[in-house]
């Protein structure tokens, strides 16, 4: 495992984009090849195993063959460091990061939103340092970071309108967002408006209103903070001045998102895929793809779906910078949410629905098992009508037939034997089918339980490894002492023969 220090002489040598440019190789050789779908076609027959031998074969075989479009020696000169250029001692962790991009590519194939790319094979490239347009609505709220969410882009030649955008994280530590002034602003009138779409449209135009000045004016109070915290290096002790500053900033925060829980979600959201901010879409991320470490192979889902922490305000990045908001990337952590009834009706409506699904599937079950069973027994019954070799029955007068025939009856025994099985082997899954069913249409769905963020539950481990117990109520001490009382007149009635 290499060390931090080992870490930044990489990236130093390397373009921070190095990772990116494996991941587009390998998508770009291996899906959009039109010299060889091999690949190609494992992937989209969901062999992802055999898919998985072909890449790492190929990999392989390109790191000793300098002809080879993955070789070393054909990487471009833009991968490797503008001053010193491409040196020999680079090649170690150019196939390193090859080999790491390989799972990333196993990741994306499996991804449905990547699927009728893979099937035209569409080619991907690297966004790099482009920028894309933003939306009106960002701009007019303050928001001027045109910089794309998607570090690769999966895109149609033929079809302008048709992009995929990847983010690419390399795991706990990165970050979804860290804006600063107009940009926090910007993000908060997009998922603002979203808000109130999802979660409000039912209410009157002053509400929605109401609302949504609210928000945008925390967001406001936000930036706000945040540039004091800029000119507070001319406070008698600018570190306290912006750390109070920045407490103050969070508390207004945390007041907002817990008083409209859904927002912070779709906040995360913008965040994340950019839905709202780049103008016709482009610039956006639909996919999150999280590289390999050494413990995790790379996985890849749909952008809504990520997860992600509440966000954070942050002291400036640097002398005579503001305050910033974070969003942290979160691969394993839930994103920190309150429940609400109607989070808990739409649980309840699924569940009510997935119980309804799998009754049905039951019942469809024990009728194919039915079928299955008198399938068997009428097979059964043929296998025991005495008949030929031909195939043909045995009249009834020739009742000595098997007896005159011991290979004929040895046959037909062993047909008879095997037929009997079925049969048994049938009886029982029809058996089984019919008591699950009935198991199942007789147990009312489970009533869904508010879970606790995961993290609550890791902290409550640590400071407190026992269980905690009840602490006694009146109505607990009273009944406890009854119970002694009739454990007392039990044992003396046995002492003396009652019973």
């Amino acid at each position: 495992m290499k060390t931090f220090k080992e870490f930044v002489l990489i990236c130093e040598k390397l373009n921070k984009t190095h990772d990116e440019d494996s991941q587009n190789k390998l998508w770009n050789y291996f899906i959009s090849n039109s010299k060889n779908k091999k690949v190609r076609d494992l992937i989209l027959s969901n062999d992802f195993e055999e898919a998985e031998k072909e890449i790492k074969k190929e990999v392989e075989k390109a790191k000793s063959n300098s002809n080879h479009p993955l070789n070393f020696k054909n990487a471009g000169d833009e991968e490797f460091s503008k001053k010193e250029g491409r040196q020999a001692n680079d090649e170690k962790p150019y196939n390193d990061f090859l080999d790491d991009s390989v799972s990333g590519l196993l990741a994306l194939s499996k991804q449905k939103k990547l699927r009728s790319a893979i099937e035209k094979g569409l080619p991907s490239r690297v966004t790099g340092s482009s920028q894309a347009g933003l939306s009106k609505q960002f701009k007019a709220a303050g928001g001027v970071d045109k910089t794309p969410k998607g570090d690769l882009e999966i895109y149609d030649p033929n079809n302008s309108k048709y992009r995929v955008g990847i983010s690419m994280k390399k795991g706990a530590g990165a970050q979804l967002a860290s804006a600063e002034g107009g940009e926090i602003k910007g993000m908060y009138k997009i998922a603002a408006k979203e808000y109130i779409k999802r979660f409000h449209s039912g209410k009157s135009r002053e509400e929605k209103q109401r609302i949504e000045k609210e928000i945008m004016n925390d967001a406001e109070r936000l930036s706000a903070i945040g540039r004091l915290q800029k000119s507070a290096g001319e406070a008698s002790d600018p570190d306290k001045q912006k750390q109070s500053l920045k407490n103050v900033s969070q508390t207004i925060s945390d007041k907002l998102l817990n008083k409209h829980p859904q927002f912070e979600r779709l906040l995360s959201q913008v965040a994340t895929s950019g839905k709202g901010k780049f103008e016709g879409g482009a610039g956006t991320a639909g996919v999150v793809l999280t590289g390999r470490n050494k413990s995790k192979e790379a996985s890849a889902k749909p952008s809504e779906q990520q997860m992600s922490s509440r966000p954070r305000l942050a002291l400036p990045k640097g002398s005579n910078r503001p305050g910033n908001l974070k969003i942290d990337y979160r691969p394993q952590q839930p994103v920190s949410r309150q429940s609400t009834f109607s989070d808990f009706s739409k649980q309840a409506a699924a569940t009510q629905k997935q119980h309804a699904q799998t009754a049905a599937d039951l019942e469809q079950q024990a009728a194919s098992a039915e079928t299955d069973l008198r399938a068997a027994q009428q097979a059964a019954a043929d296998a025991r009508v005495v008949r030929t070799s031909s195939g043909k029955p045995v009249p009834r007068k020739n009742a000595f037939y098997l007896q005159n025939n011991p290979g004929e009856a040895q046959r037909h025994y062993q047909n008879v034997s095997v037929a009997n099985d079925t049969v048994a082997a049938a009886q029982s899954a029809h058996d089984n089918a019919v008591t699950a069913h009935q198991t199942h249409i007789n147990t009312p769905p489970p009533i869904p339980t508010k879970q606790q963020p995961a993290q609550s539950q890791q902290t409550s481990q640590t400071v407190q490894p026992s269980v905690p117990q009840p602490v006694s109520s009146p109505e607990n001490e009273k009944e406890k002492r009854r119970r002694e009382t009739r454990q007392r007149m039990d044992a003396a009635g046995q002492r003396l023969g009652v019973q």
